[in-house]
């Protein structure tokens, strides 16, 4: 049951070749789910409605007691607000609204809203990509376009969340801001969360938030920001339409499905982290490595070994052949007398010294019909007739050699009898037609004398 996991060729994770990365990282993992809440239980408990309370103060804790929003003077401690926080999938969508109150008794007030959206990452361990977002109140709409941002889960009940913002909840003008925010359950339903935001330039705070949220209904929610609206005389221009009629309460702004995959959202992107093709390990590539080296060793050795055993079988031919050519008497193999051997051994053994010298050996097997033998033939053969260190050949040597050679000798001596018995025969014939020659020229003199004397007899009688 091997298991397709690699993105090559060559699988992993299977009996042959390591583990697959996505075993020991997640990020490989393509069966891993890039879903928020299999990721973290946190994002789940903090998916819903919510009423918030907020309050704002300086860089050294002091509280800020009003702020100038819109050309208008406000209350800012506490802001009443609100948040909406929807996870979809691989999608958060976080629509935060915030009430901020006229000074003046009976005044317009103002609600801004930010419209946050993030998405899950590759990394798979998550994290939250926060995207630009979109931040509304009055008459003023801006879409930031800075880094992204990121939201990490902290156990299973808080978020860290780093990231910059060009304002600070329009109470700084100093430029852009670092900001850290942490959101913690109270209880485990998290149906009541602390909320701290820490905002600094060049190192030094400038505002902080400590707020609170409580967990309500979708209609309390609906029925909440509308009374709102009449309670604080909210600006027209500054509401929104609650329920909401998008993804995000500026509907011209939202962001669209191309920007929710080029940003990286992995339901519609391609992640970095592809497994790669398996590795064999490195114990199957030595067994490999031995079992191949081993075959081709048993391979040259069969090779070698036939090799040598055409050998052996050309030189006892040869050799047989070149005995069968001198014998006197055609006799098999088994039939031949230690007389008859050593009548052969004496034949190449011109010296008579009782030992067969190689040169002598080879003499002998070329002076016949079996014709030349090479320089390696003949090596190998003198080294099978010889099995001592001495470098001669003696008689026990030579029977020794001439009984493996009794299938090759019998061979040789049949063909030899078989020439003789040809030659054998041709020889009778001839004679057979000399004396069919002789007979019919001697019966036919007969005939002739026969005649004439009929002849001479038939004369005297006339």
């Amino acid at each position: 049951d091997i298991q397709e996991r690699g993105m090559g060729n060559i699988q992993c994770g299977n009996t042959l070749t390591e583990p697959c990365l996505g075993e020991k990282d997640i990020r490989y993992d393509a069966g891993a789910s890039n879903n928020f809440v299999d990721q973290s239980v946190v994002w789940g408990k903090m998916a819903g409605y919510f009423k918030t309370e907020h309050y704002y103060y300086s860089g050294n804790y002091t509280p800020i007691e009003t702020s100038s929003i819109a050309s208008l003077v406000v209350k800012a401690f506490p802001s009443p607000g609100y948040e909406n926080f929807t996870v979809d999938g691989t999608r958060i969508y976080q629509h935060n609204y915030v009430f901020f109150e006229n000074a003046i008794e009976g005044g317009p007030s103002v609600m801004r809203y930010t419209d946050s959206s993030k998405h899950s990452s590759h990394e798979k361990d998550g994290s939250a990509i926060v995207l630009p977002y979109l931040t509304s109140f009055s008459d003023f709409t801006s879409q930031q376009e800075i880094p992204s941002s990121v939201s990490y889960p902290v156990g299973n009940n808080s978020l860290l969340a780093t990231g910059y913002s060009d304002s600070v909840f329009g109470f700084n003008d100093e430029g852009y801001t670092t900001w850290i925010e942490t959101k913690t359950c109270l209880d485990e339903p998290c149906d009541n969360m602390a909320v701290t935001v820490e905002n600094f330039v060049d190192g030094s705070r400038v505002v902080s938030l400590l707020g609170t949220q409580t967990r309500i209904t979708k209609d309390e929610f609906i029925e909440g920001m509308n009374q709102d609206y009449v309670d604080y005389n909210v600006f027209n221009a500054s509401q929104v339409p609650i329920p909401m009629e998008a993804s995000c309460n500026n509907v011209d702004q939202c962001l669209t499905e191309e920007q929710w995959c080029e940003s990286g959202d992995p339901s519609c992107s391609e992640s970095p982290y592809q497994e790669p093709d398996g590795k064999v390990k490195p114990g199957v590539i030595a067994g490999f490595t031995i079992a191949g080296f081993v075959v081709l060793l048993a391979i040259l050795y069969l090779v070698h070994a036939y090799i040598i055993k055409k050998r052996d079988e050309r030189n006892r031919v040869k050799f047989a052949t070149r005995v069968a050519q001198t014998m006197s008497i055609r006799k098999s193999a088994r039939s031949l007398t230690p007389d008859m051997l050593e009548k052969e051994f004496n034949k190449i053994d011109k010296e008579h010294g009782g030992r067969i010298t190689k040169e002598a050996l080879r003499e002998f097997l070329e002076s016949g019909k079996a014709g030349e033998i090479n320089d390696r033939d003949f090596e190998a053969l003198w080294a099978v007739m010889h099995s001592d260190s001495s470098e001669t050949v003696d008689f026990l040597e030579f029977c020794a050699y001439m009984a493996q050679c009794q299938d090759e000798y019998n061979a040789a001596a049949r063909a030899n009898r078989g020439s003789i018995t040809v030659a054998a025969s041709l020889a009778r014939m001839s004679v057979a037609r000399s004396v069919s020659v002789k007979v019919a020229t001697e019966g036919l003199k007969d005939l002739e004398a026969e005649e004439d004397a009929q002849e001479g007899q038939e004369e005297e009688t006339a």
